[in-house]
């Protein structure tokens, strides 16, 4: 006890914060069963690794190839239960150790094989582009997978 009375104030161990992180949990829309209505729960938060980012996702494009995933016709079969989403944007709101590319605050945009259609998402600090300042969140989400859809007709025509 200090001169108050009270006990003494402790910092937080670092395994005490890894283990608090990993109890936080995050709403995402999951297929649980292909073919029927995707559901809303909440999911485990991951801890970042050093190279990674964790970004609040305000927008997640709705694709052709999701539709094909919930109903177990993708080229790439996702195992159940999974969480939909390969195009989005948002904020950075924490940057593994190595980042150096991306800060917290930072706008970007990703596109990936899944797991977007959450309030968060982690992605290799590699695979994300910054959205230029005045480009709204709904339109920088759509740009990934129909900018590369454009290239692919544009190369294969």
């Amino acid at each position: 006890n200090n001169i108050f009375g009270l006990k003494s104030w402790h910092p937080i161990s670092p395994g005490s914060i890894a283990f608090l992180q990993s109890q936080r949990t995050y709403r995402a829309v999951l297929c649980t069963e292909l073919k029927k209505p995707l559901v809303v729960k909440d999911v485990p938060s991951a801890l970042l690794q050093s190279h990674e980012v964790r970004i609040h996702v305000r927008c997640c494009g709705v694709n052709f190839a999701d539709i094909l995933a919930c109903q177990g016709l993708y080229q790439y079969q996702h195992p159940l239960p999974f969480i939909p989403g390969m195009e989005y944007s948002g904020d950075v709101v924490e940057t593994g150790k190595a980042v150096t590319n991306i800060k917290e605050g930072d706008c970007v945009i990703g596109v990936t094989n899944g797991k977007a259609l959450a309030e968060e998402y982690i992605a290799d600090s590699k695979l994300l582009w910054k959205i230029p300042q005045g480009v709204p969140y709904e339109q920088a989400a759509a740009l990934p997978v129909s900018y590369g859809t454009a290239i692919l007709a544009l190369k294969h025509r």
